[in-house]
């Protein structure tokens, strides 16, 4: 007896099988990484993602690298988005890592407690003369006495009026984007962390991106206020995003065209993780070093420590790194290439928009890396600048393994396996017996009823071997059949009169 061949199954691209690239880290950030994975037990993709978040917090106060492509100097800050279950671990990842951030907000609370106390000392004095001073100058006005003096006076009062110290945010979590910009209009550096951001993501890419694109360019952003003057600064942000798959994915389909023709998704760099069935796939074991930890606290201390004192102090110096000779032969020529990639292979069409900005990205990467070891150097070498290239290929291998969904031959593939299963359905209905290929236009699937939707995939669905059309004679109809597996396939039976 022959049987039906079974139900075709949807093969959806899977996710690259290479784990992020270790390796390209400095040692430091290699130890630390494999620290916290703890034997394979938190997926290495999750803490890179923290770890690199981290760093672009820590370096972006500290300096700007000079972008050899436009000749412009801009900020080294990174945007993050990763995908991954609740419970995959980034919370305790990121509290692991952020020690420091934590030590350094109670010292700078503690610093501006002082500060406050000094400014409500000097207010204290400086009000009851602010009243005085106003005083005469009514008193000139009422007597119709000359009142250029008592102006004066009062004006290089004002000039003097102490100013309120305010502790700086450095770090936003649940927050309103226009508290975000409201915060950064006052101290111009931080980060925005959320675990949950779908809805935060949707928002941006909704109502602002123009302010998260001016963030990450290092563009002047303009601070509209209601009945104040219009605030304007440079603001320095990194950004980690971690949402749900499936959230990621609804976005995505109500909005994914804005997101992406606004230029805020090409921004991010982006990671799928997988289930935590799967986290321990592909772990290979290292050496895991008790001291790692400890080591990449010290040089984040020491980093935030020079932060904190430009903070107490106000003032601020910051030094541009630039790429070595032979290092930005290179990394012009790794924009060539990413840039030509859609055009060599059409299924980087649907990241295009993330390979204009890979150069910019690994820019970023690579002078994060090189200052994060070594504040001295100005220039950033050729060994770096191709680690950091490493790291940024593998980032856009996962975003086109995700984004591949989106793509004009995906969505035929998927409309192709949604006919073969109807077909399926419908031979079992008929008792595996062949039909008539006109029944697939009058009873299928209603999108796929127009012969020009409907012949290319049923073209499709012939080539795969299961289904073939019939003509059991000149004159009769065009029938579907299946292969019964031994080189033939089901015969079409007649009726008597044809």
């Amino acid at each position: 007896m022959h049987h039906l061949p079974p139900a075709p199954v949807f093969q959806q691209q899977q996710i690259p099988a290479s784990t992020f690239p270790v390796w390209a880290f400095p040692p430091v950030l290699q130890d630390v990484t494999y620290y916290l994975q703890d034997g394979g037990k938190i997926p290495v993709e999750l803490i890179a993602n923290s770890v690199l978040g981290t760093v672009s917090e820590i370096c972006q106060s500290h300096f700007d690298v000079h972008n050899a492509y436009t000749n412009m100097s801009e900020p080294p800050s990174l945007y993050i988005m990763t995908l991954a279950d609740s419970g995959a671990g980034k919370s305790t990842i990121s509290k692991m890592l952020r020690k420091p951030f934590d030590k350094m907000k109670a010292e700078l609370a503690e610093a501006f407690q002082e500060k406050l106390s000094d400014y409500e000392r000097s207010y204290a004095v400086w009000s009851p003369k602010h009243q005085a001073l106003e005083s005469n100058l009514r008193l000139a006005v009422k007597k119709g006495l000359c009142t250029d003096d008592a102006e004066a006076e009062l004006q290089q009062h004002v000039d003097a009026k102490p100013v309120k110290p305010v502790i700086p945010s450095l770090v936003y979590n649940d927050v309103s984007v226009a508290a975000l910009i409201a915060g950064l209009s006052e101290y111009p550096s931080g980060s925005l962390i959320s675990d949950e951001a779908s809805n935060l993501f949707e928002y941006c890419v909704k109502n602002n991106p123009a302010f998260f694109n001016k963030a990450w360019d290092g563009d002047t952003y303009e601070h509209y206020r209601h009945q104040q003057p219009t605030h304007s600064f440079k603001p320095k942000l990194t950004v980690h995003l971690m949402l749900q798959s499936p959230l990621f994915l609804s976005v995505m389909k109500k909005h994914g065209d804005k997101a992406s023709s606004s230029g805020f998704l090409s921004r991010f760099l982006f990671t799928n993780i997988p289930s935590n069935s799967s986290f321990g796939m592909g772990y290979r074991h290292h050496h895991r070093d008790e001291t790692a930890l400890t080591r990449f606290h010290s040089q984040v201390s020491k980093l935030l420590t020079q932060q904190k004192e430009q903070i107490i102090s106000g003032e601020s110096t910051k030094k541009t790194l630039k790429l070595s000779a032979e290092a930005v032969d290179f990394w012009e020529g790794q924009r060539t290439y990413w840039t030509s990639l859609p055009q060599c292979n059409p299924n980087y069409r649907c990241i295009d928009y993330m390979l204009q900005k890979a150069n910019t990205n690994t820019l970023r990467i690579a002078a994060m890396l090189h200052y994060f070891v070594d504040q001295e150097a100005d220039i950033i070498s050729l060994e770096v600048v191709k680690n950091a290239s490493a790291i940024m290929d593998w980032y856009l291998n996962h975003a086109l393994s995700w984004f591949y969904q989106f793509t004009s031959e995906c969505k035929f593939q998927q409309d192709a396996h949604e006919l073969a299963l109807w077909i399926h359905r419908k031979f079992i209905d008929n008792n595996n017996t062949p039909f008539k290929k006109n029944e697939i236009i009058k009873y299928g699937p209603n999108k796929f009823r127009r012969s020009d939707k409907l012949e290319p995939l049923l073209d499709s669905i012939v080539a795969a071997g299961n289904f073939i059309y019939c003509k059991p004679s000149p004159h009769s109809a065009v029938y579907m059949t299946w292969h019964m597996g031994n080189g033939y396939y089901a015969p079409v039976i007649l009726p008597p009169d044809n």
